[in-house]
């Protein structure tokens, strides 16, 4: 059995006639024929009904055939991954994304990837803040999709925004009510980046009282078994306010909704192969 008798299996079932597999695959219609002759005798078996007017899988056939396919699928991939490094295109796009990016907007443009045929692996990450910079100016991402920089060797392109709402457990918000010095009591939860630093201050914060977590989904269960309180992505806690696992947190002037533009990141200096290009102008157009 060799890869090219099951490709002329396959071109055969799909065009649905030796003739016209013969013309997709470029050669005569009688070597398609020994090829599938021979591919028969190998095993002992009948792949095609022949007594019609068109070639019909035997049950046979049917069967050796959706086992070949797997073969000739990989075949392929292997085919085109092996053309794709040849011409000096890159096989995997390393990306960055900051946790409150949603994830939901992009997937259109990733399902692409999702092609048993594309070659393309995308290696995705998530970190915060300063975290994302940091693999970004290190070159260990191509690029990263988060809040702004003002760094002038970084390009960033706007793509949409994202709002941060303050939120906290029911039982929490009745005991505070609309008193700020017993809020302050209660520590703001704050996700910090996988770079350690000291903070003089929160952004956001109303006092001193700060809790830090690593990521979002343990920041958001901290709020919710009533630990404290924070913003959290509008995007994520839809469904926790939709069923009073959590609640605005109101009646404070000083506490308000942040929208936060999210955008695309790369290095000015770092060459992009063309099919990091493709990716990065794909993301350019979501909004």
């Amino acid at each position: 059995m060799t890869i090219d008798q099951l490709l002329t299996l396959d071109a055969i079932v799909k065009q649905g006639s030796f003739k016209a597999a013969s013309e997709i695959l470029h050669k005569s219609q009688p070597s398609l024929s020994v090829a599938i002759k021979n591919l028969e005798e190998e095993f002992g078996i009948l792949i095609f009904n022949r007594d019609g007017y068109r070639p019909v899988l035997t049950e046979t056939g049917k069967h050796f055939y959706k086992k070949a396919q797997i073969t000739i699928n990989e075949y392929r991939k292997l085919q085109k991954l092996g053309d794709e490094m040849g011409k000096g295109h890159e096989t995997e796009i390393n990306l960055c994304v900051d946790a409150i990016f949603p994830i939901a907007s992009i997937k259109s443009v990733l399902s692409d990837y999702m092609d048993p045929l594309n070659c393309v692996s995308i290696n995705l990450n998530t970190d915060v803040l300063d975290g994302v910079m940091s693999k970004l100016k290190k070159g260990e991402v191509d690029f990263a999709l988060g809040p702004a920089t003002d760094d002038k060797e970084i390009e960033s392109i706007k793509v949409q925004e994202v709002e941060l709402i303050p939120v906290i457990a029911p039982d929490l918000a009745k005991k505070v009510k609309s008193n700020l010095e017993l809020l302050k009591s209660f520590p703001l939860i704050v996700v910090e980046s996988s770079i350690r630093k000291t903070y003089s201050s929160i952004p956001g914060s109303i006092g001193d009282n700060y809790w830090f977590t690593t990521d979002f989904y343990m920041k958001e269960q901290l709020i919710e078994a009533g630990l404290g309180w924070g913003r959290l992505p509008s995007h994520q806690v839809e469904l926790a306010l939709k069923n009073k696992r959590l609640v605005r947190l109101e009646g404070f002037k000083q506490i308000q909704a942040k929208e936060i533009p999210l955008y695309i990141l790369r290095m000015k200096n770092r060459v992009m192969g063309p099919n990091t290009k493709s990716l990065w102008n794909s993301l350019c157009e979501i909004k």
